[in-house]
């Protein structure tokens, strides 16, 4: 959900504003697109989609990213990966 500054009328970015597309996910986490794909197809995030289909993603899904590839790295699968960072969450 994004803010808008009131004042000037400018948005209010905060940790869950969608703002960032694939290929500055991508540069951002170091993690290729295929596996940022396979992530949003497990349910591990959830990018907002730009009116032409094209996914934004937030400084917290970029986050999970980082996190889902670290735990993917030490050998987690994705429904592990997936119930980690939700227990985490909460």
């Amino acid at each position: 959900m994004e803010l808008t500054d009131r004042e000037h009328g400018r948005p209010e970015w905060n940790c869950d504003s969608a703002k960032y597309v694939m290929c500055v996910a991508v540069s951002m986490t170091g993690v290729e697109d295929y596996r940022i794909r396979r992530y949003e197809a497990a349910a591990i995030i959830s990018p907002k989609r730009s009116p032409g289909g094209q996914r934004l993603f937030s400084d917290r899904d970029i986050a999970r990213i980082r996190a889902a590839a670290q735990l993917e790295a030490d050998g987690v699968n994705l429904k592990g990966v997936l119930l980690i960072l939700n227990m985490r969450q909460s």
